[in-house]
């Protein structure tokens, strides 16, 4: 009877997970905004974790009574599903006391690149594409002190050509060309909820050869947790090399 009142701990954990995915696959289906399905999946997940503490406290006084060893191994088994979300909440926690609450990063903070497609696909309840200005500047600077302007001895031509099969070896979706310009738009999804993130990239005259200008800004939340200046960063590495 004892393994039975405790079998309830791991089963509730999995309708846990399964609430997750289901937040997960409806906001990708638009079933919902982002708001109530990222509510509803950390709401979800953080039970998970509540109930790893609970079966923790549990198997310690069933192990000290040496009694119900059926019980026991339910309580360790909800305590090993719970193990990989709290490891996943205190590396994301680690990540964010790292990183500015910023989501909109830029090589170039006085005239940073226009995102033309982004202000077009982007809803009521998500982040303006306007720039913050000098406050986000600053921030950034004190982050991400070499996110700075991409310099390249290539004429603009040859640099947008470049530039453009780099984005699409990154895996982003180019959405808008304008080789006259030598401007390219550009999104990126997270892995698991397929959040959007729009990328500009502008390329211009410079001495002999060219400037390359990136801009890269997520379409919802406060923080990134530093995927834009990553992104960004991954392009430069690739540019850059021999």
């Amino acid at each position: 009877m004892q393994t039975t009142r405790t079998s309830w701990l791991w089963k509730l954990e999995l309708l846990g997970f399964f609430i997750s995915a289901l937040a997960i696959l409806a906001f990708r289906l638009q079933w919902l905004s982002w708001r109530p399905a990222l509510l509803l999946m950390a709401g979800s997940l953080a039970t998970v974790v509540l109930i790893g503490f609970l079966s923790l406290f549990i198997l310690f006084a069933k192990l000290r009574a040496g009694k119900h060893r059926g019980a026991s191994r339910h309580c360790l088994l909800a305590l090993l599903f719970s193990l990989p979300v709290l490891l996943s909440i205190l590396v994301m926690g680690t990540n964010a006391a790292k990183c500015p609450p910023i989501h909109d990063i830029t090589t170039d903070t006085i005239h940073p690149p226009e995102l033309s497609f982004g202000a077009q696909h982007r809803g009521p309840d998500e982040n303006t594409v306007q720039y913050a200005g000098t406050t986000v500047a600053e921030q950034q600077q004190q982050a991400y002190a070499d996110i700075t302007p991409l310099k390249s001895t290539m004429p603009p031509a040859k640099a947008y050509t470049q530039a453009l099969a780099i984005a699409g070896s990154l895996g982003w979706r180019i959405e808008q060309e304008d080789p006259s310009r030598g401007i390219f738009q550009a999104t990126d999804r997270s892995r698991i909820f397929g959040f959007v993130d729009d990328i500009v990239i502008r390329i211009t005259p410079e001495d002999a050869g060219s400037r390359i200008d990136l801009r890269s800004a997520s379409r919802v939340g406060v923080s990134d947790l530093g995927v834009n200046a990553k992104r960004i960063r991954a392009f430069i590495a690739q540019f850059n090399q021999p």
